[in-house]
This record gives structure tokens, C-alpha cells and sequence, in this order.
């Protein structure tokens, strides 16, 4: 990630940290393989597959691989709602990048950790986070408070925390901090794209929680035009985000 970010950065130097993970070889190769980019010839070489998929795929290849690996070997139903939760938001926010003309990799990764401190709680006391999603009825202001009842800090908190210690972009620590909070309409940026993606994917069934998924927060969020794009594809996009989580679960280590 790290060198990713960092614009004096070359692809061999990528390359040279991507080849000391078989797995992560494995999936970058895979993917630049895939019949979607239009690759003319087998590609077996990191150096050109970090090529052809360029920076903002490999950071968004990156963190998918990272959580995943990080949630192996922790058998939670509670972990595996909020991982499904992370890629769905993931999809759907690549999906409004297209409706928008911003970058779709980009918007990916700020879908996938928008949640990272619920997950870290999570992993901290997988009991004492259960009995809190668990809670019928609990709006987000609820949730949030047992959260710092229980812990000391929130899930926004803790996720802008980790990102900030992890060197990633201000933008993406602030999507961790904010993405409970309603961005205004005219809004622009990852937020808003993020927030929105995180209410379709509930209504997609990848939901946290006991309460009742709706749309019209999506609907106050979005510019009308694009919320009238995205209505109309909207069983589409369900379909395309079901089909996506079920071939990383089954792709990823």
C-alpha cells in the first residue's frame, strides 16, 4: 500500500514485494489473466500483470487479500456478516463509480474498509460485539454508543484510528470516520458514494443487525439523476454484487 501511494514509486519495486506471497502472486496473475481486461497473451510475469492492472487495482487487490487473510482462522457468524457487509459496500461503490466517472478501484477500497474498526472489534471480543449487533431494534446513534460503552471508542473511531496508523489516505480515514454520517446531497468524493452503497448493499441482504433495510436515505443522497440510473439497474447490480462476493469467497485464501 505503501508504495502504491507513493508516486516515485516503480512497478519492479511492486513487483518485488507482490512475489514474496505465492497466494497474492497467485491472484494478481489470475486476475490480470481474466477475460475482463482482454489480456492478448497469457501473462506470467508480476512485473507485467502489475502492468497491465496498474496501481489502484493491485492497492484494491491488496486490501481485499489482506482482510481476508487477517479474518482466516477466526470462525465468527458475526465476522463473516461484517466481512460479506465490507465486500458488498466494496461492489456496489465500484459499481456507482461507473454512474459518476470516478475511479472504480479507488471507490472499491473505500468501500471494502469503511468498516475496518467494526472488524477489529469484532476480532478484539467477538462475544461482546455479537450481543451488541445483536440488539433488536438498535438505530445507528444506538449502536454506536454501546459500542463506546463496551470498548471506549466506536467503530468509526477505531477504523479512522487503524487507517491513520496504517499510513492510508486522508480521504479513506475520513470515509471510516464519517460513513455513518448523512452526506448532503450535492456532496462529492468517496463519502457519499460509500454511504450510499453501504444502504443498497442492506437492501441487497448483506445487511448488520436486526433492523429494517430501506432506500431513502440512498435516495436523499444521490443526485436524482444518478438515483434514477441506479433504480433502473438495480436488480442488475443485485445479481452482479451476489455473483462477485461469492467468486472472491471462493477465490481468496
Amino acid at each position: 500500500m505503501q508504495l502504491t501511494s507513493d508516486g516515485s514509486s516503480n512497478l519492479r519495486q511492486v513487483q518485488e514485494v507482490l512475489s514474496t506471497d505465492a497466494a497474492f502472486s497467485a491472484e494478481v496473475l489470475r486476475l490480470a489473466n481474466s477475460p475482463l481486461l482482454g489480456a492478448r497473451r497469457e501473462v506470467v510475469s508480476i512485473l507485467q500483470a502489475v502492468a497491465i492492472l496498474g496501481f489502484e487495482r493491485i492497492k484494491a487487490l491488496t486490501n481485499t487479500l489482506a482482510l481476508r487473510m487477517f479474518l482466516s482462522g477466526k470462525p465468527s457468524g458475526a465476522l463473516q456478516m461484517c466481512w460479506r457487509h465490507n465486500l458488498a459496500v466494496a461492489v456496489v461503490s465500484e459499481r456507482l463509480a461507473t454512474y459518476v466517472d470516478m475511479n472504480s478501484d479507488a471507490c472499491y477500497t473505500a468501500g471494502l474498509l469503511h468498516d475496518v474498526g467494526r472488524l477489529a472489534l469484532l476480532c478484539a471480543s467477538p462475544s461482546r460485539y455479537e450481543e451488541i449487533l445483536a440488539r433488536p431494534n438498535a438505530s445507528d446513534p444506538d449502536l454506536l454508543q454501546s459500542e463506546i460503552s463496551a470498548f471506549g471508542v466506536d467503530h468509526c473511531e477505531a477504523g479512522a484510528l487503524l487507517l491513520r496508523q496504517w499510513g492510508f489516505p486522508p480521504e479513506l480515514c475520513d470515509v471510516a470516520l464519517w460513513h455513518h454520517r448523512k452526506p448532503e446531497r450535492d456532496a462529492t468524493g468517496l463519502l457519499p458514494i460509500v454511504y450510499a452503497a453501504s444502504g443498497m448493499a442492506d437492501v441487497f441482504g448483506f445487511q448488520l443487525g436486526p433492523g429494517v433495510a430501506n432506500l431513502a436515505a440512498v435516495a436523499d443522497v444521490l443526485p436524482a439523476p444518478l438515483w434514477r440510473s441506479v433504480l433502473a439497474d438495480f436488480d442488475r447490480i443485485a445479481d452482479y454484487t451476489a455473483f462477485r462476493i461469492n467468486a472472491l469467497e471462493c477465490s481468496l485464501p
